[in-house]
């Protein structure tokens, strides 16, 4: 039960990281909506977006592999660029 509670623990954790994770990812895509692409900041912008969308990716993997039953070893999806 030690172990089930641990994985619940970080469900929750990485549920409350993911919000505020999209609502940042969401300001920053807006942000590059609004950034013409000649202005000094538009590849940072940009960067910044990639960035947080693999961030993103990492937290939902790790929520995927913390649902799979115990018994089972998980398996970890590799992420590409």
């Amino acid at each position: 039960m030690e172990k089930d509670a641990k994985l619940k623990d970080i469900r929750d954790s990485l549920h409350d990281l993911a919000q505020p994770l999209a609502a940042v990812t969401g300001m920053v895509d807006l942000l590059l909506l609004e950034c013409d692409e000649t202005s000094p900041i538009f590849e940072e912008v940009r960067m910044i977006s990639e960035q947080l969308q693999k961030v993103l990716e990492i937290v939902t993997e790790i929520r995927r592999l913390a649902r799979e039953p115990v018994s089972q070893p998980p398996r970890l999806e590799v992420l590409h660029d």
